[in-house]
């Protein structure tokens, strides 16, 4: 489980034009942005919400829930990294309320390369490159569309769990 988030600042990388004809991107930057939360499952389920603020403990522990409705009669193994709404008062006793039910593991610091979450988040912001969206609500129809591109593709998500330094979580 990670979260991430999306500007409309737009993500440039290097592309071909003809020569003289540098390509131009005119872009409204600011802080606007959409913040995104995701789990995937080995069996290559992917569960996505985003909102247009920032994400609080609140938001984790609901997510959390939605994870529990989900499966409902599995308990489940969170991986996820040491962000501070992760430890918060509100996420401590939403666990507690929830024995045994969720056990969690925390990644060791500044290591993303161990987040199998964060290829999700790299898939998406390279679809995303080059593109303008002058609002949250274009940015949101995108970045929607390359989510149930990976909902419909179970085998990229299942590919995720076997980057060498992520196998682990499936051995």
């Amino acid at each position: 489980m990670d979260e991430s988030a999306c500007y409309l600042l737009p993500l440039l990388a290097h592309t071909w034009a003809p020569c003289g004809q540098t390509p131009v991107l005119v872009e409204q930057a600011g802080r606007a942005h959409l913040s995104l939360i995701a789990a995937i499952a080995p069996n290559g389920r992917i569960y996505v919400a985003g909102q247009d603020q920032s994400f609080t403990s609140e938001d984790i522990v609901w997510f959390l829930n939605k994870l529990c409705g989900r499966y409902r009669k599995r308990d489940m193994l969170i991986i996820w990294d040491g962000a501070a709404i992760h430890r918060s008062e509100v996420v401590k006793t939403f666990l507690k309320d929830h024995p045994g039910r969720i056990h969690l593991e925390r990644l060791p610091a500044y290591s993303p390369q161990l987040n199998p979450v964060e290829l999700v988040w790299s898939q998406l912001k390279r679809s995303l490159k080059n593109q303008v969206f002058t609002s949250l609500e274009e940015l949101a129809v995108a970045v929607l569309e390359q989510i149930n591109c990976l909902e419909k593709d179970p085998k990229l998500v299942q590919a995720f769990f076997n980057k060498k330094e992520i196998a682990f979580i499936t051995d």
